[in-house]
């Protein structure tokens, strides 16, 4: 949990465009659309449609990558950002497409459905509109956690890529059939610049520069290392890694070019700190991408988006750390661990099902004895570890005084920073980061 002072002004800065934006389509609508037969209707529809509009803009702007962003706000926040904007996206795009087609019904005098049909076949853009008002309602479904909880992460990625064509597909409908255009070329204009200025973020931030970076540093699959039944790890070799500028706890998207995978990127944090000359990551198997990373073969080319995040050794307030992981948790704990200058005290919980099959124990075990740390294994399931309040101050009495860092599942997360929390550690020693690759 990070506390940003450019969140707040950001955010304020984001809402006084949408206002502006707002705004001028009301004056605009004010002056010939707002009386007559339907015309109530018509203007809500239209206001709607460009503040719904303008966040799907600011969704796919936060997801871009730009540098500046991910390293003032970090992931975390833009993520939550993203998450908090998408719904009320779709819930002004829906009503948008309900008030429009009902005051175009009432200034026509026909019946509702009458008019949705001439609407969509009779105005040009219209049909793609349709299409993406279609697509924007099914990721809305599919992005509800109880079904996305369902989906595996390739559904979910890929499912992800139609809401960028959903907004490509509403532009020409927008620009040419909006009643706020019609006679203003400085407002289609400015309108038109938005749109360009979000793509070129996308494009260049989350294309180009991957693939410029990943040339540059000739990225390969090094080694893989089988570290369990069910965990392995990747090491990825290349030139000037340092001009990267990773940091341990950080996390990439990677494309491996394979047959299979070279079309999507997947984010998996460093489990080492970055040497220079090789990255490594460390992987549970838990899905069709992540299973056959096993698989992969020396000199696979790798393309690398990132780093991404602020889950690192720098963001401490003090010299005290207790890191609590949960199962594959453990690789962004473990590099950021390496980076921990001396004189910092730590105590690290991991849970995991069994001790004899924890990922890289024995690394971690002569970290924690060179440094004179102290590693508690938490073996078993959640109901014989809780990690509530009085677990949390009995493993790691100095909690208080101390910066928590925590990586695992959500819901581990969340019950480790409410009993945190209730033991009276501050929001601002609260370390998380959000792996989300929207």
């Amino acid at each position: 949990m990070r506390s940003n002072r450019l969140a707040r002004p950001l955010g304020a800065a984001a809402a006084v465009v949408g206002l502006l934006v707002v705004g001028y389509g009301w004056r605009v609508q004010a002056t010939y659309a707002l009386h007559g037969p339907g015309g109530l209707a018509t203007t809500g529809g239209s206001l709607a449609a460009l503040a719904g509009a303008y966040l799907c803009l600011l969704c796919l702007l936060i997801v871009a990558r730009v540098p500046a962003l991910e390293r003032r706000v970090g992931q975390e926040v833009l993520v939550a950002w993203h998450r908090r904007l998408a719904p009320w996206a779709l819930v002004l795009i829906g009503l948008h497409v309900v008030l429009v087609s009902v005051g175009y019904a009432r200034a026509a005098r026909v019946d509702l459905a009458h008019e949705v049909w001439s609407l969509v076949t009779g105005y040009p853009w219209m049909l793609p509109a349709a299409a993406a008002f279609v697509a924007m309602v099914s990721l809305g479904v599919v992005s509800w956690r109880p079904l996305r909880r369902l989906m595996s992460y390739e559904t979910w990625w890929v499912s992800h890529l139609y809401f960028y064509l959903a907004v490509g597909l509403a532009f020409g409908h927008q620009v040419t059939n909006g009643t706020v255009f019609p006679g203003h070329d400085l407002a289609r204009w400015a309108w038109t610049g938005l749109y360009l200025v979000v793509a070129a973020a996308l494009v260049g931030y989350r294309v180009v520069l991957p693939v410029l970076r990943s040339t540059r540093h000739r990225l390969r699959v090094a080694a893989v290392v089988r570290e369990s039944p069910q965990v392995v790890s990747v090491y990825v070799s290349g030139r000037d890694l340092h001009a990267l500028r990773a940091r341990g706890g950080q996390y990439f998207g990677w494309r491996f070019l394979t047959r299979e995978w070279w079309w999507q990127a997947h984010p998996y944090s460093l489990s080492a700190a970055p040497d220079g000359r090789t990255l490594r990551i460390t992987v549970k198997g838990l899905g069709d991408h992540s299973h056959d990373l096993a698989r992969l073969r020396v000199g696979t080319r790798v393309l690398a988006e990132g780093p991404y995040g602020v889950f690192t050794a720098d963001t401490r307030s003090s010299d005290s750390v207790v890191a609590i992981a949960g199962g594959a948790g453990i690789a962004p704990i473990r590099s950021l661990l390496d980076e921990l200058p001396p004189g910092v005290s730590v105590t690290l919980l991991f849970r995991v099902p069994r001790v004899d099959s924890a990922p890289l124990r024995a690394e971690l075990e002569a970290l924690v004895t060179a440094r004179g740390w102290r590693l508690w294994y938490l073996e078993g399931d959640r109901s014989q570890h809780p990690l509530d309040a009085a677990e949390l101050q009995r493993l790691a009495p100095e909690i208080r005084r101390a910066d928590v860092y925590v990586c695992g599942p959500e819901s581990f997360s969340t019950a480790v920073f409410d009993a945190a929390r209730r033991l009276g550690v501050p929001e601002q020693r609260l370390h998380h980061e959000s792996f989300a690759m929207v």
